[in-house]
């Protein structure tokens, strides 16, 4: 049990780190440093690098090493593109099953995104940002759709951490503010304006981060 707990703390950290950029895209991780920084035996970083790898989220290369995914900006493109339409038919069936202890709950972590945007506490509205969406998706109540909504996810933190790297106050205001959108949206029971909004939403992420050409 103690090891289960050594290696699921070990995947945490390590995640974390991951999802904020700490580790470079395509940068390579050595296991011994990597232990030593987190203050843990090779053993659990091992086994928590071994199950990042089948995430997707660190690629082990026979002879070389263990290195951080790199995305490429049409990966990223396509990846969006997906989370368009999937998170489109996510907020038109929300509309349809949330009941309003759904909806004020939503609402709920809406507050909590702009109480951490005035304290320019970024990395929550990065954390509030795709609980939002999961939580339209879970209101969905489709399992599939909210399987490969999660499936995604990870690498959607990553690219909101890139998006928002520069400027990350007034994205994070325009976010919240293609939030508000969607909520108003969702309360109203209009789905064409949810589905409106939340293109809307996805394609300033898309082109804050370049991509209106892919």
């Amino acid at each position: 049990m103690e090891h289960l707990s050594l290696k699921e703390s070990a995947y945490k950290i390590i995640k974390e780190k991951l999802l904020n950029l700490e580790f470079e895209p395509g940068s390579r991780i050595r296991e011994d440093l990597l232990a030593q920084e987190i203050s843990m035996s090779r053993t659990p970083v091992r086994e928590a690098i071994n199950q990042l790898t089948a995430e997707g989220l660190v690629t082990n290369v026979p002879r070389k090493g263990i290195f951080v995914v790199q995305l490429t900006s049409e990966e990223i493109s396509h990846l969006l593109d997906i989370r368009e339409a999937l998170e489109t038919l996510a907020v038109e069936n929300c509309i349809d099953k949330a009941s309003q202890t759904q909806i004020k709950n939503l609402n709920s972590i809406l507050e909590e995104f702009e109480a951490a945007l005035a304290k320019d506490n970024f990395k929550k509205c990065n954390s509030l940002d795709s609980r939002f969406h999961m939580e339209i998706a879970m209101i969905s109540n489709n399992k599939k759709l909210i399987d490969f909504l999660m499936e995604i996810e990870d690498f959607m933190i990553i690219a909101r951490t890139i998006e928002k790297k520069n400027q990350p106050k007034l994205k994070n205001e325009l976010t919240l503010a293609e939030h508000k959108a969607i909520m108003k949206s969702i309360g109203n029971r209009d789905k064409e304006e949810a589905s409106k909004a939340i293109r809307t939403n996805i394609r300033t992420m898309k082109a804050n981060l370049g991509l209106d050409d892919f």
